[in-house]
């Protein structure tokens, strides 16, 4: 072998052993003959056996299906037009794996004169996966920054100093992506004016002498609108540690500064609202340990907030009981111990840090986090020490007399039921007392009111000093009192009520110069288990009360159950209630006795007196002389009377027979001094006019003028004036009765049935009644004669002159509607 051809052997084996050693292969292809050749390491590279040389196909094939079409249409292209190529290609290498190879060829026909297309393999696996990663983790960058509006940016100090900014680095500043440069001047534009400068520091300052930059800044959109962005970037240093380059990113964090600004607005605002409102705050952590208290509850507790800051609540928060001896639980406690809001009891006060006792109202919540577990509690609470007070006197002077301290109507009431139902539930005996004042209204007219109010308060005082402790003294209204004496039998309760009847005898009261007696009546019932309710009891003790009145007062009258003076006053009380119901259902109705002359022939016009009767429910009917003394009793009669005397009117007024010649109308004593009906009266004789009152007759009886002689004789002169007549009923009766015609201008004298009914017997009957008539006919009056009953009595008051008769004998009373109807009904032919 020559040395020519030694050198080019060992040339090649270098080639070759390069090749190896830096993965590339090599092989030629022929597209005439279609002669492949492949070096040893091009071989290697594929997974062949060195001098193995598969076809052009198989070789192609094992770059997959792409890569072999890639491949073949480049030696189709290097072929015809002359054009090499220059790709990467997976490439399955059998027992190698799958690599990638740089595949560069072309034409090369060069010293043959054959076509020739060369090409050179060169392994790149390992760059490729690195390059593959590297796309991937910038995929993943991209997408990252993108999806979350962050964008990238990098200053170049090596370029002139000069911005890179990628596509969201221009949306963040509200523009278009153009370009990839932006300069320093126009990155400063951009941002506000006010944050110019502070961001170019912090830029500089980065680059000086940090390594980091962290700042915020707003920039301007082109719309005007402030935009706030948060930018974080790393400075990268040389060897000697002088600044290369800053790259970092920017995002948008203008939505989170406008909550955060939203939410220490807010939090401001509620500081602000804690520290000035009214109540007093306290907060505290999961563990009961305080952590905040406004200047309220500083003030009520006599902590400071710092001070009370990690103390136990219990420490600061000190409830005590409404007395201010015995401690309360601590709220916060129970609060954080069962999650629910809590409160401490009514009446409940707080100790605080100088000792000072003041009344609180309180609640505590529990403040829970997003997941719903407890972080701490709040408590609030006010200082109603002001409001308690006055709360505790309005509950006083509602259930207090304001004049005498006394408890009041209502609170009797309710302690009354209450020492009831105990009587009823356990047996046990109390006893009721009734006051009333004797001469209490002589006061009242001859000193005034404040003297009346002054003489109240010490008769209080007397009464409260005269009981035990443990009973209850009231004032009822005006001068009526009342006591219950619990745990006390009737005869101790009568003993306590006579000493305090002796207490009152002996009391006086003094007022410029006078002394008045002030006594009280005293009515003592049992307070127990035989009565269906407390308000029957405290009826009871009244009736006695009113019994000791009326038979003399300045006594004590004890209930007893046979008392025969307790059931007739009850009697009367039943009849007040009965009259009052009567009066509600208009169930009164009248009867007319006639009025006849004593002789001589009736016209046939009505004559006579309406007599009132009361229809009970059952269609029972009562006589006046079963109610009238209750109606008396409890002023009932004034309004009895303007009842009849409206029906009287009605009658007069009403057209049709019968035709009506005088109606007799009763007016009692209490009438005759009421106000009311004198008022009334005047309008109904008005309306009626003079020609038909004077078919009127008002019958007032001798004892109802004896104590109101000159308002007796005013009313009768108005009555007459105004058409009426009026006549002295009972004549006779009184001891007085000729001295009252002098004073009393009457048209009639209705001569009392006392002196008619035996008139036939009794000598001095006759005399009476002859000179009643003397009398009256001196004074030209005419007579009326009650109570005829005998034909023979009848025909003596003819004798002796009497003018007009009424009586059984004649017509006994009937129903006025029978009578109405029987005038109205068509005479049979």
């Amino acid at each position: 072998m020559s040395a020519a051809h030694l050198a080019l052997a060992q040339n090649a084996r270098f080639l070759e052993r390069c090749s190896r050693l830096a993965g590339v292969g090599a092989w030629e292809w022929e597209p005439d003959s279609g002669r492949l050749t492949l070096s040893d390491s091009a071989c290697e590279l594929l997974g062949l056996p060195a001098g193995q040389v598969p076809t052009l196909a198989a070789l192609l094939q094992r770059f997959g299906p792409d890569g072999a079409a890639m491949l073949d249409a480049a030696l189709q292209r290097a072929q015809t037009e002359g054009r090499g190529w220059d790709v990467e290609l997976p490439c399955d290498t059998g027992t190698g794996g799958r690599r990638v190879f740089r595949v560069v060829g072309g034409p090369d026909g060069e010293g043959s004169g054959e076509p020739r297309i060369g090409v050179v393999m060169l392994d790149v696996t390992e760059p490729a996966q690195v390059r593959a990663e590297l796309e991937r983790a910038l995929e993943r960058l991209d997408l990252a920054t993108h999806s979350g509006g962050i964008g990238v940016w990098h200053l170049d100090l090596d370029d002139g100093g000069r911005l890179a900014w990628d596509d969201a680095m221009w949306r963040l500043h509200g523009e278009a992506p153009h370009g990839q440069r932006i300069s320093m001047a126009a990155w400063r534009r951009r941002l506000h004016r006010p944050d110019r400068r502070p961001a170019v520091r912090a830029l500089a300052a980065a680059l000086r002498d940090g390594s980091q930059l962290e700042g915020e800044w707003r920039v301007e959109w082109p719309d005007g609108s402030l935009h706030v962005l948060r930018g974080s970037g790393r400075v990268l240093r040389d060897g000697e540690g002088r600044p290369l380059r800053l790259s970092g990113v920017c995002w948008d964090v203008s939505e989170e500064r406008r909550l955060q600004q939203q939410l220490e607005e807010q939090h401001e605002l509620l500081e602000v609202t804690l520290q000035s409102i009214a109540d007093a705050v306290l907060t505290t952590d999961a563990e009961g340990r305080v952590t905040w208290l406004n200047p309220v509850a500083q003030r009520l507790t006599g902590w400071s907030d710092v001070e009370a800051r990690g103390q136990p609540s219990h420490h600061i928060f000190v409830p005590r009981r409404d007395d201010g001896d015995e401690p309360l639980p601590d709220p916060v406690e129970a609060c954080l111990a069962s999650g629910r809001p809590t409160r401490l009891p009514g009446g409940a006060m707080l100790l605080s840090r100088d000792g000072e006792l003041r009344a609180v109202d309180d609640s505590v919540a529990p403040i829970r986090g997003k997941a719903g577990r407890v972080l701490g509690a709040v408590l609030v609470f006010r200082d109603v020490t002001q409001q308690r007070r006055q709360f505790d006197e309005i509950r006083w002077r509602a259930s207090h007399d304001g004049l005498t301290g006394l408890v009041n109507r209502a609170e009797f009431g309710q302690r009354l039921a209450r020492t009831f139902e105990r009587a009823r539930r356990d047996g046990s005996q109390h006893a009721l007392l009734a006051f009333d004042l004797d001469r209490f209204k002589l006061v009242n007219d001859h000193c005034g009111h404040a003297a009346g109010d002054e003489v109240l308060r010490e008769v209080a005082r007397r009464l409260e000093a005269g009981v035990r402790g443990r009973d209850t003294v009231a004032r009822l209204g005006g001068d009526e009192f009342a006591a219950i004496l619990e745990n006390c039998s009737l005869d101790e309760a009568l003993h306590v009520a006579q000493k305090l009847c002796d207490t009152m005898d002996q009391y006086r009261y003094a007022h410029g110069g006078q002394r008045f007696r002030i006594g009280t009546s005293i009515g003592v019932a049992p307070l127990d288990g035989r009565w269906p309710d407390a308000d029957t009891a405290l009826r009871e003790a009244d009736a006695c009360c009113m019994i000791a009145k009326e038979q003399g007062r300045n006594r004590v009258q004890v209930w007893a159950p046979d008392d025969a003076a307790l059931r007739a006053h009850q009697s009367e009380h039943r009849w007040a209630m009965r009259l009052q119901q009567a009066l509600d259902e208009d169930r009164f109705e009248l009867d007319l006795q006639r009025v006849l002359p004593a002789q001589g022939e009736d016209d046939g016009r009505l004559r006579g007196e309406l007599l009132l009767r009361l229809r009970e429910r059952d269609g029972s009917r009562v006589m006046p002389g079963a109610f009238m003394p209750a109606a008396e009793r409890f002023h009932f009669a004034p309004r009895l009377d303007r009842w009849v005397l409206r029906q009287a009117v009605a009658l007069l007024q009403r057209e049709g027979p019968p035709e009506i010649a005088a109606l007799s109308v009763n007016v009692s004593a209490l009438t005759l001094q009421d106000s009311a009906f004198h008022q009334e009266a005047r309008a109904l004789l008005m309306e009626l006019g003079p020609e038909r009152a004077s078919a009127l007759c008002l019958e007032i009886t001798e004892t109802a003028v004896i104590t109101q002689l000159g308002e007796a004789a005013h009313f009768i002169s108005q009555m007459r004036g105004l058409g009426a007549r009026v006549a002295l009923d009972d004549f006779g009766a009184g001891v007085s009765s000729f001295g009252y015609l002098k004073a009393l201008p009457v048209d009639l004298l209705k001569i009392d049935g006392q002196f008619v009914r035996a008139l036939m017997t009794d000598p001095l009957d006759q005399v009476a009644v002859r000179s009643f008539v003397e009398v009256a006919q001196a004074l030209g009056l005419g007579t009326v004669a009650e109570c005829v009953e005998t034909p023979e009595v009848l025909l003596e008051l003819v004798r002796l002159g009497v003018g007009e008769v009424q009586g059984f004998l004649l017509h006994r009373p009937q129903p006025l509607a029978q009578l109405l109807a029987a005038a109205q009904a068509p005479v049979p032919a």
